[in-house]
């Protein structure tokens, strides 16, 4: 029986604050909502938000009401990925940006038959493809759930369960999962859905911040690859 383990992105596998990642944001509202200059994401606090309400905040900013539901927002997201694309179009790099460990240990848990991997983020999914790509970890991630398909992050989790069932051809109980990631939000949407949450301090909370927030287990960073492995084996409900 496999267990199902889906990363966060950015300050978990990647460094936070990508400026490209920012700009492609601010690209794709003011691409379709011009009226909204006014309003930019470094005015928007990202910590467990999806890019939906992220870009609805930025929004806000300029008075335009929508909510992160809207279909309206998805031209957002389609120049966004654009943008992002453009920027990194046939380049490699950016490896400076990958944290501790994750070079490592993300291919080594892609080929062992113990576990399946996924992505759970609340980036949009072709800014966050291309992330993967150029930084060599793209094909350890067969599944995701991603920032401009939900309007909250807690609603990944579902969608990403769903993805990862039909591609493994297995049902994953929460039980079986466990959610790696560097913030609060993450532990709680683990939580929200009766999953096993891992934190890594590799964000902007201490390991005790983590911990307060109720995090199973509560590492520094992913350099540990065998001491990682083990946790996401034995980690689950019975651990809360």
């Amino acid at each position: 029986m496999k267990r199902l383990i889906l990363f966060d992105v950015d300050g978990t596998l990647i460094k936070r604050g990508d400026p490209d990642h920012l700009a492609a944001m601010d690209y794709g509202v003011h691409t379709v909502f011009p009226e909204a200059s006014t309003g930019t994401v470094h005015n928007v606090d990202f910590d467990g938000k999806v890019d939906r309400l992220i870009a609805a905040e930025v929004l806000a900013q300029a008075g335009i009401s929508i909510a992160p539901e809207d279909p309206a927002l998805n031209a957002v997201f389609d120049h966004a990925g654009q943008y992002y694309r453009e920027r990194w179009q046939g380049k490699a790099g950016g490896h400076d940006d990958l944290l501790p460990g994750v070079a490592e240990l993300v291919p080594r848990l892609a080929q062992d038959d113990a576990f399946a991997l996924g992505v759970m983020t609340g980036g949009s999914r072709e800014i966050v493809a291309v992330k993967l790509t150029r930084l060599g970890l793209v094909e350890s991630f067969p599944v995701g759930s991603f920032g401009n398909e939900v309007p909250n992050r807690p609603a990944l989790v579902p969608l990403a369960l769903e993805r990862a069932s039909e591609y493994f051809s297995d049902v994953f109980e929460p039980e079986q999962v466990v959610i790696v990631g560097d913030t609060p939000s993450d532990v709680h949407c683990a939580h929200v859905h009766g999953i096993a949450c891992l934190g890594v301090a590799t964000g902007k909370y201490s390991q005790d911040q983590l911990r307060e927030a109720g995090a199973d287990h509560v590492v520094v960073d992913l350099s540990d690859s065998a001491g990682v492995r083990t946790i996401l084996l034995t980690l689950g409900v019975e651990s809360w």
